[in-house]
């Protein structure tokens, strides 16, 4: 049974958001723009989640966990 985990799922939801924005292109140079601000925005969100010591995002914890077993071989 999963248990939700505040911690991971707050760290999933910056990763998803920073990955949504850039996935947007937009129309226009105003939609570009936009878009550019909102990921922007989204990887700094991340970034000082990172930096006070929040969690990996899900995705990032197999990669981090290869690396780190990769400099101990």
């Amino acid at each position: 049974m999963h248990r939700p985990d505040p911690a991971t799922d707050h760290a999933d939801a910056l990763y998803d958001r920073l990955s949504d924005a850039l996935r947007e292109r937009g129309r226009t140079v105003a939609d570009r723009a936009r878009n550019q601000q909102a990921a922007d925005d989204a990887f700094t969100a991340l970034d000082e989640h990172l930096r006070s010591g929040g969690l990996l995002p899900t995705p990032w914890r197999g990669a981090a966990a290869e690396a780190e077993q990769a400099s101990t071989d």
